[in-house]
């Protein structure tokens, strides 16, 4: 148990995501069930297990065991690692979001959901994170989601419009899939 745990140590660097170690350390200790121990006494007796270098110090600092439930130490390590300005950065890259001129509407979808997931504290809800997709597409992919919709693609639900882009999205990604695969046949006057 402890050896996966290790598998997945956070350091405190700028480029780990603590979101994504705390998601992955919880499926981890989810594994084990103790009976009358409770879960949350799991996570927090092996917490500094899953931890390195300056984040392990971080967690040594509170001394004379001061973190006493499992949600004290979540908030203390978001705080830490996870600070406001990670989030006020993360939603400003969203709400800046535009597609680049040669992605795809799939790889833009992508990437703009990789944006969301970066900072899980967006607060942006459902319709807003929508609008702010649709409004950063290329001319070229909103006439086509608009002609897709019959009609502009704002004026559906988001049920709807969700639906109709992930349908083209799945069109998409099967057109670059069907465009890397095609062998090219050389003629007799081609040279290589």
């Amino acid at each position: 148990m402890i050896q996966l745990i290790q598998n997945n140590l956070f350091h405190g660097l700028p480029n780990e995501d603590p979101y994504a170690h705390l998601a992955t350390y919880i499926e981890i200790c989810d594994i084990i069930r103790l009976a009358d121990v409770p879960a949350d006494a799991i996570r927090l007796s092996l917490f500094s297990f899953s931890l390195a270098g300056e984040a392990k110090r971080w967690l040594h600092s509170f001394k004379g065991n001061n973190l006493k439930s499992w949600d004290e130490v979540v908030e203390k390590f978001l705080k830490k690692y996870f600070p406001e300005s990670k989030t006020t950065e993360g939603k400003a890259a969203i709400s800046s979001f535009h597609q680049f001129l040669d992605e795809s509407l799939s790889e833009a979808l992508e990437r703009f959901r990789g944006l969301l997931r970066k900072t899980p504290t967006h607060g942006f809800s459902k319709p807003i994170q929508l609008n702010i997709f649709i409004d950063g597409l290329r001319p070229q992919s909103k006439q086509l989601l608009d002609a897709s919709a019959s009609g502009k693609i704002k004026m559906k639900t988001p049920k709807e419009a969700m639906e109709l882009i992930e349908s083209m999205v799945a069109s998409d990604i099967a057109i670059l899939r069907d465009r890397a695969h095609i062998p090219t046949k050389k003629s007799l006057l081609e040279l290589t």
